[in-house]
């Protein structure tokens, strides 16, 4: 985008032709994320289409060799399989990324409202008048922990939800029972 001003210096006028950048839109932004949530999403369920098909193969070849106990029925065999061996971090990202995406509106209108509020119950005062420095420093930090938020949400529940390996699982379905250091 150009813009044109009218230029007076030494009493002479000039027109001079400025390019101005105004930034990332924040619609083009919000495509992004989504397009980015679309990406990772789409990722994780190829991934976990390919677990399953691994998880079928890994069980034949298992309860073949006799790796597999009796008790272990095919269905429950997968779905410790897929538990253990989906890409749970692509779907977590993927979730992340949309609820950035989904939040991200709804937080800038509660900042908005927010500051908006604070303006109002300072008697209108111009230290915090809307579009100058402090309101644009609230808004830019703001916006920056609610993404932080969102980020150690989806990472705590990553790691909170975080299966043991395929045996130690597998030994949890047939028997049950806490872990040894649970019980001293």
């Amino acid at each position: 985008m150009r813009t044109r001003a009218l230029v007076t210096q030494n009493g002479y006028r000039y027109i001079v032709t400025m390019r101005s950048f105004d930034g990332i839109s924040f619609w083009w932004a919000l495509i992004m994320m989504g397009a980015l949530a679309l990406f990772l999403g789409l990722r994780a369920v190829i991934g976990w289409i390919r677990v399953r098909d691994d998880a079928r193969d890994d069980y034949d070849y298992k309860k073949g060799n006799g790796m597999v106990p009796d008790a272990l029925s095919r269905d429950e065999y997968e779905r410790i399989y897929r538990r253990v061996y989906g890409p749970r971090g692509p779907a977590h990202a993927a979730v992340g990324a949309l609820a950035i995406l989904v939040l991200t509106p709804l937080a800038m209108l509660g900042f908005e409202a927010f500051l908006n509020l604070i303006y109002n119950l300072s008697g209108q005062s111009r230290v915090i008048e809307p579009g100058y420095l402090v309101w644009q420093f609230f808004l830019f930090f703001g916006m920056i922990a609610t993404w932080v938020g969102i980020g150690y949400a989806a990472s705590r529940r990553y790691h909170q939800t975080a299966p043991g390996n395929l045996q130690y699982e597998i030994d949890q379905h047939l028997y049950g029972g806490s872990d040894i250091g649970d019980e001293f």
